[in-house]
């Protein structure tokens, strides 16, 4: 939609600037939205630059993560990848079979529908290491710190937890929302088998979707540990998967997440 509050208003024609929270401990983002956004970029090889919302900045619908691209704002991480691979004719990472576009579409579901829900149970059980040198906690001492830990991260953890429950997973027992993420990490697993990714020898789209929600899965801080320990022993093939995307497209992974900085160079020229 065209946007008369640009978050960068000395724009480049076709560059994309992503809004989005700031850099974690754990993982290079904690919203699965936009570490998949942020990926896909990668991906496409689409130039960049991140903006750091610093917990205020929001799209016009209300989301995080949002991007400007040519004075323009797209919000919602899948339309953004959608408006995206349009834009800078990226089709080739949608080229797949018309049966596997139909498993392809059942696997987002899936991801963005179903397994995401195990990880934002576990932020309804205790979001408070996003206060800690896991999450944000580097970046926010003094007062900020004090108010981020005691105020904005219990109104997180209560908004995770409502939205948890009306979707349905957040009123699951412990032992079921673990049945669930095993039975959906198990089809995950199947799919894959001995392929580098979901689909064959060449990276898709659903791949990179796949990628943000299982990092966030494995990364950070989930209810139970028997999730990390079901993959490691049961599904290896998902955890090699993630490790595969992320030594390709995150080699920047550890200067990200050690220095906190948003405009790492991931790429050599």
């Amino acid at each position: 939609m065209p946007s008369t509050n640009l978050t960068k208003r000395d724009w480049e024609k076709d560059h994309v600037y992503l809004v989005q929270f700031p850099r974690a401990g754990c993982i290079p983002s904690p919203s699965p939205y936009a570490f998949k956004v942020e990926t896909f970029l990668r991906v496409a090889d689409i130039p960049y630059t991140n903006i750091n919302n610093e917990f205020k900045k929001m799209s016009a619908r209300g989301q995080i993560p949002f991007i400007e691209l040519n004075g323009r704002q797209h919000a919602d991480s899948t339309i953004i990848i959608d408006n995206l691979t349009e834009h800078f004719h990226k089709s080739d990472l949608e080229d797949l079979s018309a049966s596997d576009k139909a498993i392809a579409r059942a696997f987002f579901a899936l991801l963005e529908h179903h397994l995401c829900w195990v990880s934002l149970y576990s932020r309804g059980q205790d979001f408070g290491w996003l206060a800690t040198d896991t999450g944000f906690g580097r970046l926010l001492t003094g007062i900020k710190g004090f108010a981020f830990k005691n105020f904005i991260v219990k109104s997180f953890t209560k908004k995770v937890r409502g939205r948890a429950a009306a979707q349905g997973m957040g009123t699951f027992s412990r032992e079921e929302v673990l049945d669930q993420a095993k039975k959906d990490l198990d089809a995950i697993s199947t799919q894959l088998g001995d392929k580098p990714y979901l689909f064959g020898s060449s990276i898709k789209t659903i791949d990179v979707t796949a990628f943000a929600h299982l990092a966030e899965l494995i990364y950070t801080p989930q209810f139970s540990p028997e999730i990390r320990a079901y993959i490691d022993e049961k599904v290896p093939n998902v955890m090699e998967y993630v490790i595969r995307i992320k030594e390709k497209y995150w080699p920047d992974w550890e200067e990200t997440t050690n220095t906190m900085n948003m405009a790492t160079v991931w790429k050599k020229a």
